[in-house]
């Protein structure tokens, strides 16, 4: 009897959870992007250097890395996805498909996403189309269209977006 007591305490313990579950966690229901840092912050000026040469038809490359703009960007994909891209928009004017700038030189692409997919990137080169640009946010796209098209995707081609407000100016 005394070892009885003990040995069916072992078994209540075991059979309690005290281990793995049986069931493993399912991929998120919804798609998801998210800012994890942006720099520079709101209410900053940023000077592209004349090393950045004004380019034909318009416009000047701050490559990445060149430690001017940087966008952290998390994010997850609810379903499998052949082929996705990341574009980022540097707005202005106060609407979504206002922009200014497009992160064209750092503009990062995925095969084969499977259900639940994450990641974190941070974009840190774009094109900004003229100078000076009033920046009014910025708005993070990761899509599925694969033509080449420098235009905001439409909301079918989008796996995932966010819109961050925030103001800062890129000038000479």
């Amino acid at each position: 009897m005394r070892l009885l007591i003990p040995m069916a305490l072992v078994l209540l313990a075991c059979g309690c959870g005290g281990g793995s579950s049986p069931t493993q966690p399912g991929p998120p229901a919804n798609s998801s992007m998210i800012f994890t840092g942006v720099s520079p912050v709101s209410g900053s000026t940023i000077v592209v250097p004349e090393q950045y040469p004004y380019i034909l038809p318009g416009g000047v490359v701050i490559p990445p890395h060149s430690g001017l703009i940087s966008v952290g960007l998390s994010m997850t994909s609810a379903h499998d996805v052949p082929w996705a891209q990341l574009n980022v928009y540097l707005l202005t004017g106060g609407q979504s498909t206002e922009y200014c700038g497009q992160n064209s030189p750092d503009s990062p692409t995925w095969s084969f996403l499977p259900s639940g997919w994450t990641t974190t990137f941070a974009v840190t080169g774009f094109r900004v189309y003229r100078l000076p640009c009033e920046v009014t946010g910025i708005r993070a796209m990761l899509h599925m269209r694969n033509n080449g098209s420098a235009t905001p995707p439409t909301p079918t081609e989008t796996i995932a977006e966010a819109t961050l407000p925030l103001s800062f100016q890129i000038r000479r």
